[in-house]
């Protein structure tokens, strides 16, 4: 071997060596990035789902503590999906199945459980269960009061939310004393769950509606109602004796990334299944 090529050969590992370090100097932040993303799952959506979805995520983390779990503030079942059409999250949280536009978009919603849709009051209220028709006259302010004289502080949400559907879907007078309620001067409206849930925590004699698993979820100091006799629950739910409840779905884009995959998997194995039920879910079984 000539006296060249023996130089060259030698060098060769050390040429080899800087390239690699020029690579890793020159372009650190897009390599970084892209680690970055591959370790993360970014969820958000309907507020209802959000404390659920925080737990979801220790349990998962204990197993794959190499991926983070983000969960946004709420962001509604609506925003949820805009969200994850502009690629803010990984996974959207729905109150509602997808519109024909959505699937259109060639998204995919999966129903992961059903949580009992609950009449709620402050916890220093000693009442512990209502009828539908109670419920009916404290909406159009029939009903002012509490029995102990302490006044009613009803907590409206907004026409289109989905707590304001279910409602009016219970008869027809609850759907007309529903709309009376709107022309009601001086009711509390709340925006998102957890401010509906603020709001019925701090105000006496509150009275209002949510999900047994976001007051679960969240360790919410309120007093949830047995309506027309029967305790809500998820036992009750699945045997049909409370019929009111939310559906819950996971939504996901087209190209869903393996670590998305990979943590359906685990809301969907026992370990999952047993922390929605312990939180006041009517667990769905996976889709095949």
């Amino acid at each position: 071997m000539s006296r060249s090529k023996q130089l060259c050969t030698a060098f060769m590992p050390s040429a080899v060596m800087i390239v690699v370090l020029f690579a890793l100097l020159c372009a650190p932040r897009s390599v970084l990035c892209a680690e970055s993303a591959t370790k993360e799952i970014r969820i958000g959506g309907t507020g209802t789902g959000l404390a659920t979805m925080k737990l979801l995520g220790q349990a998962f983390q204990k197993e794959y503590p190499d991926i983070a779990i983000t969960v946004y503030p709420s962001l509604g079942s609506v925003g949820g999906i805009k969200a994850l059409l502009g690629g803010d999250v990984d996974i959207a949280l729905s109150s509602n199945d997808l519109t024909a536009a959505e699937r259109g978009q060639r998204l995919t919603a999966i129903e992961y459980a059903k949580t009992p849709f609950v009449f709620v009051t402050h916890d220093k209220n000693r009442i512990s269960q209502i009828t539908l028709n109670q419920v009916v006259d404290i909406f159009n302010g029939k009903t002012t009061v509490w029995p102990d004289e302490t006044p009613i502080r009803l907590i409206l949400r907004h026409r289109g939310e989905t707590n304001t559907q279910i409602l009016q879907s219970m008869s027809g007078a609850m759907r007309l004393a529903v709309q009376k309620s709107y022309s009601r001067s001086g009711l509390n409206m709340a925006i998102t769950d957890q401010e509906n849930a603020d709001l019925l925590e701090r105000l006496p004699g509150s009275f209002g509606t949510a999900t047994l698993c976001q007051l679960i979820s969240e360790n919410r100091a309120l007093n949830i109602l047995a309506l027309n006799g029967v305790k809500p629950s998820p036992r009750t739910l699945a045997n049909g004796t409370y019929p009111y409840f939310r559906v819950l779905y996971f939504v996901t884009g087209p190209r869903s990334s393996l670590l998305v995959r990979q943590f359906l998997d685990f809301v969907f194995s026992p370990a999952g299944q047993s922390i929605l039920t312990k939180t006041g879910h009517l667990v769905t079984k996976r889709p095949k």
